[in-house]
């Protein structure tokens, strides 16, 4: 490597200046940069419920309809009221990406006045019409079995607007072609030109995405305009999965600008407190920058979008490269003031010498961290493992370069005289020489108490829990769970039922029952399927059940304007299914998706009759939930797998067996007592908080590399393994503390985030990073102590 640095010492200027190019063409793509908080990122890649969902989707139309409450303190019917409504709905139908728009004013109305079964046929009575009567209606709409906990809410008050957009179908199109492909690819059923066509399409889909989302966005903030010109007369609230998407993305961008300099103004005070001097502030700031923003333009050029789970990649590049250069900026500190009589060039040679394989280790480590994602078979897990593997690579080589190349540039820096050592640090070596073995008691305490936690880790989570209770997202899921029958879909599709159900009594009664039981569920909000128009039919028919001949003659009655509402979303006779649709009440705190889909299979199946194989369970709750599920096995494969190449790599670093295991010990704790801490405060692990203990072991290992990597070095003195753990403490245990100092206030930040996985991810983080410092100097130097491995 001293060619390579003395290369880069003589050519400094000119080398600088390519550099600026490279970063600047990367800095030019930024605004090209693109993040994705659609349903694409929240379910697993190469699930087969997910296309037998978008056939049903096909078959019924999507669920990705925007729901609008609005409540008064009133009388919902009020002509006043009505009018007031009616006007909001006609400049909601002026925006143009607006297909349909469904409330209360258009429904059709059964029983205001009562229509008998020959009067279903003839009559189309709704409150747009003028033929409803009001005191009728408003009894109808808070008692029938179709609009009450539906449409209006039971007292009520409050009633939902909802509404659909246009669609692009050679979007769907496309999507429904990537979906079918991953799947056979997950399989192994593609050959290389089809894995080159699947590759070509997803490019296609993310571009289109891209655009609809964009679209979709402009919408959303013309219906939010429109919101604010009439809630003079009523309380809205905007909800539906659209609008979460489009808020999700907001809360993204905004953390990643928001907290991104707060970090940066974070690290610039910290480095300002600890080293006193402008050089030593700016640079390593600039250069954190530079490599933070090379990594986000090169996504933008390569067309890469950031989902939730890697949103944080910025920050974490700044504080990843900020603790290489904090490490070359102490080496070089004390060097200089070891040899004041060394040349600028020089210093910096033997900076860049000393530091190089230790920086080189705890990169590679920290690379095969992340890398240990991309097992997880989730494709946005996976993306932010190639993110941040190609980003410590990019904060590796930046580091080592533009360091030695700005101070060859600046005039030799004067370091004045400091102490080398800290407080703290040596506090911890004393603590470690005298209350050592006490130490190893307290940690087997914890790691017990940590193994209890993590025996109760679960992926069971609300996704209400997301958002803060201050938000619109949280006040709206809250209010439509609340009044309108609950917010994310569940869906039970009966095969081969359709044209049976017409003529047999005994699956109509089956069905009935079906229905019932999953209305008296407490995760369950309102329930509707086909039974929900024999309801009907039997209150039109003076509450007598229709036999099959009438129940034939009377369906084909049911005017086309009913039949969207209350027969063609739960039957399908082209397919031959019957429908189900379940909303879950995200508001119930008891709520446990995998669970309940268990119970709602297993007492359909086992209590009710059904053939497990007549009946599927689908919709954005159970792919969702399959997403979740595959965390925690995730979650072990990573550990297992982070581990594994970690010792691998410590057996190259250090040449010894013991050394290895020493070292690799005490990064097991962190990631212990994190996952501890969660289970024992019952935080489930979700899309962000499952790459913690990656990180943590990932970052957490590098201040084992360079601790060991001094000691060995500091032992070729005098063999004593006493005194050079002081001198270990006092030497590398400072660039340490402020490294992990400098990153765990960083990560704090976070802890002001509106969006909750970012609270938990930025905090425990923090926690990890805090727990790898104290571990790696205590327990790591009481081990070697112990142990007096050959070193």
């Amino acid at each position: 490597m001293n060619l390579f640095f003395n290369f880069v010492l003589k050519k400094s200027l000119l080398g600088l200046t390519l550099l600026l190019v490279i970063a600047g063409f990367f800095i030019s793509q930024i605004p090209n940069f693109q993040l994705d908080a659609s349903s694409d990122s929240l379910v697993l890649e190469g699930d087969e419920n997910l296309a037998f969902y978008q056939r049903i989707k096909k078959n019924y139309g999507s669920d990705d309809y925007l729901v609008i409450s609005y409540q008064v303190t009133d009388n919902l019917l009020d002509p006043k009221q009505l009018t007031h409504l009616a006007d909001f709905k006609s400049d909601l139908e002026k925006i143009e990406q607006i297909k349909s728009i469904t409330s209360i004013l258009d429904v059709p109305l059964f029983r205001s006045p009562p229509l008998s079964l020959v009067d279903l046929a003839n009559e189309n009575i709704t409150i747009e019409n003028g033929n409803a009567d009001l005191a009728l209606a408003i009894k109808e709409f808070t008692t029938s079995p179709l609009y009450s906990n539906n449409l209006v809410s039971k007292d009520g008050k409050t009633t939902a607007i909802l509404i659909s957009l246009k669609g692009n179908t050679r979007f769907s199109e496309l999507r429904d072609t990537r979906d079918q492909m991953r799947i056979e690819q997950a399989n192994k059923m593609l050959d290389t030109d089809q894995i080159a066509k699947l590759k070509s399409i997803e490019k296609q889909v993310l571009r289109n995405a891209t655009t609809q989302g964009e679209r979709q966005a402009k919408t959303i903030a013309e219906i939010r305009t429109t919101i604010v010109k009439y809630s003079d007369k009523a309380s809205l609230f905007l909800g539906g999965l659209p609008m979460i998407t489009t808020d999700i993305v907001s809360y993204i961008s905004n953390d990643l600008i928001v907290f991104s300099l707060a970090v940066i103004g974070l690290m610039t005070l910290i480095l300002a407190l600890i080293f006193k001097g402008l050089r030593w502030v700016v640079m390593p700031i600039a250069i954190s920058i530079t490599g933070a923003l090379i990594m986000t333009g090169l996504l933008a050029f390569l067309e890469w979008k950031v989902t939730i789970i890697s949103s944080n990649f910025f920050s974490l590049l700044l504080v990843i490269t900020l603790s290489v250069i904090i490490h070359l900026v102490v080496r070089y500190r004390e060097l200089s003031q070891l040899n004041p009589e060394l040349e600028s060039n020089q210093l910096i040679k033997d900076t860049l010498t000393q530091m190089f394989k230790p920086c080189l280790f705890t990169t590679l480590t920290t690379f095969a961290a992340f890398g240990s994602l991309l097992i997880s078979g989730i494709r946005p897990v996976i993306d932010f493992g190639w993110m941040m593997s190609i980003g410590v690579t990019i904060a590796l080589v930046l580091s080592f370069v533009a360091f030695p190349m700005i101070m060859s540039l600046l005039p030799k820096a004067k370091v004045d005289t400091h102490k080398t050592e800290l407080g703290f640090t040596t506090a911890l070596a004393k603590f470690v020489e005298r209350f050592g073995n006490h130490l190893l008691i307290v940690l087997v305490i914890f790691i017990g108490a940590s193994a209890v936690g993590v025996n109760k880790l679960s992926v069971e989570n609300r996704f209400i829990d997301y958002f803060k209770e201050s938000t619109e997202i949280n006040q709206g899921l809250t209010l439509i769970d609340k009044k309108l029958g609950g917010t994310i879909p569940l869906e039970i599709i009966f095969e081969d039922m359709a044209e049976d159900y017409w003529f047999d009594e005994d699956l109509r009664l089956e069905i009935h029952e079906v229905h019932e039981y999953l209305d008296s569920l407490d995760e369950t909000g309102k329930v509707l399927s086909i039974d929900t128009l024999m309801s009907i039919l039997t209150q039109a028919n003076d509450d007598e059940p229709l036999n099959g001949f009438f129940l034939n003659i009377v369906r084909g009655q049911i005017p086309e304007s009913a039949k969207q509402h209350i027969l063609d979303p739960y039957i399908s006779e082209e397919s031959g299914q019957l429908r189900m649709v379940i909303r879950i009440l995200e508001t119930n705190k008891e709520l446990k998706r995998g669970e309940l889909i268990e119970t709602i299979n297993r007492h359909i199946s086992e209590e009710l009759g059904f053939r497990p194989e007549s009946f599927r369970l689908s919709g954005m709750l159970v792919l969702y939930n399959n997403m979740l599920q595959s965390l925690f096995d995730s979650q072990i494969k990573t550990i297992a797998v982070v581990f594994g190449m970690i010792f691998i790599m410590f057996l190259f670093i250090f040449k010894s067996v013991s050394l290895s295991i020493l070292a690799l010990i005490p990064n097991t704790l962190p990631s212990l007592f994190i996952l501890g801490i969660m289970g024992w405060a019952n935080i489930p692990l979700d899309l962000m908080t499952i790459t913690i203990s990656a990180i943590a072991i990932g970052i957490g290992v590098d201040n084992a590399i360079h601790y060991i990597h001094r000691f060995k070095s500091e032992f070729q003195k005098d063999g004593d393994y006493t005194k050079t753990m002081y001198r270990s403490h006092a030497s590398i245990g400072l660039a340490m503390f402020y490294t992990s100092i400098t990153v765990t206030l960083g990560f704090l930040i976070l802890a002001l985030s509106n969006f909750i996985p970012s609270i938990y991810f930025g905090v425990f983080t923090a926690i990890a990073m805090l727990s790898a410092l104290l571990s790696n100097l205590t327990l790591l130097p009481k081990l070697i102590l112990m142990v007096k491995p050959k070193i």
